[in-house]
């Protein structure tokens, strides 16, 4: 008979279910891999910065400057009780100031982001980080140099004048503001292929958002609604949200100080403010009355979400595509040198030509005779 008679057939493997400690350790292992490839971005990004140090110190000198400079423009806010006559000077120098430091803290994301893209874009297709990565390191590496130059011009501001507000109210809404232009950089960068092209789109973008996020002097009227399309601008301006915080945090519960004799020019001249006799009226008639501090903080915070969600839509699904090269087609190409050697022989001499006609930065020294 036959020798395998009566022998079972051989069981046929089964995949074994992944066990509980074999499922940890996968995401043990993966978490350590993306606490390394961030640490190994944040300290790349932190050189950086030490690289351009000198361009920080600026950066901060023209802050402290530009505190200096608008306290002595501003001069009607002085330390002491607050005048109404002082209510557009107020209102001015909180306006200047948040204009002031979220085009600073955008400008300089977006011309950093912008000179990284193509790098980024490069090391992101070779499967080195992922966008996210790219994007937290790069945050915790900006974010505290930025919010740095906001606590310094917050704080000469306050020394400087007369602001009512404190000292930790105004270096919180300013440092929020400038978390917000910087986020504001990091999404624009993402969407775009260049620095060039990240600055003529965001400069003209915040143009915008400034114009419909600055305090209308003449006041607010709030049963007459601007049009839906500029709502949705106002919404996505941070200069609004921080002036409005500001504002609220300035005004809310100020008595103005009454002056020895009553005159026409102790009177503020700002259009609906011209009557006003406290604070919270003048917050009325910003049509910021039922608004609080906290809440428009929120409001900026979502925005600084938003901001950093549009980012990371960028930095992975807005990157260069490129096409790979096959062997037929190195092939032809060499086919075709071989063929026409002269018109390489074209190319190579007009390249030279155009380089020798270029001009030279050589220090012209003169020769010794001998």
């Amino acid at each position: 008979g036959s020798p395998c008679r009566g022998v079972p057939p051989p069981a046929t493997p089964r995949h074994k279910r992944p066990s509980l400690f074999s499922a940890f350790k996968i995401a043990s292992n993966t978490l350590v891999t993306f606490v390394k490839r961030l640490g190994v971005l944040f300290v790349r990004a932190c050189r950086q910065n030490m690289r351009d140090g000198k361009i920080n110190v600026v950066r901060l000198l023209a802050s402290v400057g530009q505190a200096v400079l608008f306290s002595e423009i501003f001069k009607g806010v002085v330390p002491g009780p607050p005048t109404a006559k002082s209510i557009a000077d107020r209102t001015a120098l909180i306006s200047f100031g948040v204009i002031n430091m979220s085009m600073l803290a955008l400008m300089k994301t977006l011309d950093l982001f912008g000179k990284e893209k193509p790098v980024v874009a490069r090391e992101q297709m070779r499967k080195q980080y992922s966008g996210f990565e790219y994007l937290i390191s790069k945050a915790l590496a900006e974010i505290p140099i930025n919010t740095g130059y906001a606590v310094a011009f917050a704080y000469v501001l306050k020394q400087k004048t007369g602001l009512q507000c404190t000292l930790q109210t105004l270096c919180e809404a300013f440092c929020l503001l400038t978390i917000t232009g910087t986020s504001m950089g990091f999404a624009i960068g993402s969407l775009t292929n260049s620095a060039e092209m990240a600055l003529s789109t965001g400069v003209p973008l915040m143009v915008v958002l400034m114009v419909v996020g600055v305090i209308n002097p003449s006041g607010v009227d709030l049963s007459n609604p601007p049009p839906l399309f500029i709502q949705y601008l106002k919404n996505a301006s941070p200069i609004k949200w921080a002036i409005e915080a500001l504002c609220v945090a300035e005004y809310r519960g100020m008595k103005f100080a009454k002056p020895k004799r009553r005159a026409f020019w102790d009177l503020p001249k700002m259009g609906a403010l011209a009557l006003v006799k406290d604070g919270n009226q003048v917050l009325d008639e910003l049509g910021l009355g039922p608004a609080t501090y906290k809440g428009i903080m929120i409001n900026l915070a979502l925005l600084t979400a938003v901001h950093l969600g549009i980012s990371f839509i960028g930095l992975t699904w807005f990157q260069p595509h490129f096409v790979q090269a096959s062997m037929e087609d190195y092939s032809s190409s060499e086919k075709d040198k071989e063929a026409s050697p002269d018109r390489t022989f074209t190319k190579i001499s007009s390249t030279a030509n155009n380089m020798n006609q270029q001009p030279m930065n050589v220090p012209l020294v003169k020769s010794k005779k001998m």
